[in-house]
């Protein structure tokens, strides 16, 4: 019987050391967003593992073990927050395909890319050497020429 009046002397012994680590450990200030708290009760579990590791041959083993558990679950979750996933994507088109179609001969390359041009100028994405603003200024690059035709 004194023998069980002294082990559950020194539990309640060690929970007081345990609560006192956990209190230096344990910030209770941090931002209330999900990462912050997934990395709280991570950290949480974490330690309070640690401080009873801490207590050597009298540790409690099993509540360790389960609290290094639920620190890795939560460690996971934190994962999925802080590492990206590579997801499928669908494409639209294929990868392998020709960047320029082969059937098209350099004249109508050329009326293609000068469609494209025009089509980014009127959109006002695209300015072209020489060209003037509403103001009569001229806008693009300086000294460029256009090309003669």
């Amino acid at each position: 019987m004194e023998r069980r009046q002294r082990r559950a002397i020194q539990w309640e012994e060690h929970r007081k050391r345990v609560a006192e680590l956990l209190a230096k450990h344990v910030d209770n200030v941090y931002a209330l967003e999900a990462m912050a708290v997934l990395q709280e009760v991570m950290a949480h579990f974490y330690f309070k593992a640690k401080a009873l590791k801490s207590l050597g041959a009298d540790a409690p083993f099993e509540e360790i073990d389960d609290l290094m558990d639920k620190a890795g679950k939560w460690a996971k979750e934190l994962a999925a927050f802080k590492h990206a996933k590579i997801m499928a994507m669908k494409l639209a088109s294929d990868p392998n395909a020709p960047v320029l179609p082969e059937h098209m001969s350099l004249e109508e390359l050329r009326e293609s890319i000068m469609a494209d041009i025009e089509r980014l100028r009127e959109m006002r994405v695209l300015t072209l050497p020489g060209q003037t603003n509403g103001n009569g200024e001229h806008e693009g690059a300086e000294g460029v020429v256009p090309r003669e035709e």
